[in-house]
């Protein structure tokens, strides 16, 4: 089974966007439980919640957050690296109360300072995370390739999930960030090859969510820019072999294409169930 959907504004209300995405018939989505660009955190208010949890159980939604993006829990700036565990905590607890499964986090940079330092932070912060918290799994997605960034290879997030040992860390896999990182998708041997290495270095059973983006730029060009299904450089037929892989050939995919002259919502979903058609799988 394959689940889709967007990533929803909660402009107004968390609970609008399960409302949304009820209506735009998705079958899942994801959001921000609090505002993206601010370290603050906003506590939703008690009608909200229960509205947003309602929604979800009547139109069999499956939800999941995304954390702000000042959060990096790479970081070897103190006072940054302090506020983002307690972001990531305050964002766990907001997940708990609205019931939401699975919370996903760019594992961030480590600012110059080395990978292994990157990777100390990165864990450190994410058994703090565990130890105040608990039920949410937390989705450590794959990054782009930019300068200091951890996690665009797979075997970095596999030595975190490994030093970490436990059961409520999973993965987000990004088809933009892995392309600009370096992993090649655009024909079945390429996908096959990025299957193997996740199965070896994660594991099958650790992919939780495929934020599904095509990529402006090209394959390892280490830019985070995502860009509408099958007119960028991954392209349809890539898309199509990722489907047809057993890894992407179910599960949840949320959308996070942008919106202008060339697309929108509409167009990159419509394109997206004629991918799955193509090959072979019904949404």
């Amino acid at each position: 089974m394959i689940k889709l959907g967007f990533h929803m504004s909660i402009a107004g209300s968390v609970a609008n966007a399960p409302r949304a995405a009820a209506e735009m018939g998705y079958g899942d989505f994801q959001l921000f439980t609090t505002s993206a660009r601010a370290w603050a955190n906003t506590k939703v208010p008690e009608k909200d919640r229960l509205e947003f949890i309602e929604l979800n159980k009547r139109h069999s939604l499956t939800p999941f957050a995304h954390i702000p993006y000042l959060c990096n829990i790479a970081s070897t700036n103190p006072l940054v690296y302090e506020k983002s565990k307690t972001m990531l905590v305050d964002n766990i607890r907001n997940c708990m109360a609205l019931e939401i499964g699975g919370l996903v986090i760019h594992l961030g940079s480590h600012l110059g300072k080395g990978t292994k330092y990157g990777i100390e932070n990165v864990c450190n912060a994410l058994n703090h995370a565990l130890d105040k918290t608990s039920k949410v799994e937390i989705l450590l997605e794959n990054t782009s390739g930019y300068k200091n960034c951890v996690g665009s290879k797979l075997e970095e997030i596999g030595v975190i999930i490994d030093r970490l040992g436990s059961d409520r860390i999973g993965v987000c896999f990004d088809t933009c960030h892995a392309f600009a990182a370096g992993y090649d998708l655009r024909t079945k041997g390429d996908v096959e090859k990025v299957e193997k290495e996740f199965v070896s270095f994660i594991g099958a059973k650790k992919l939780k969510l495929v934020h599904l983006n095509d990529a402006k730029f090209p394959l390892g060009s280490g830019l985070d820019r995502h860009w509408h299904i099958g007119k960028g450089n991954i392209g349809r037929a890539g898309f199509v072999n990722l489907f047809e892989n057993k890894l992407f050939d179910h599960g949840f995919f949320v959308l996070e294409t942008p919106v202008n002259e060339e697309g929108d919502g509409g167009t990159n979903m419509a394109e997206v169930k004629s991918i799955i058609k193509e090959a072979g799988i019904s949404p």
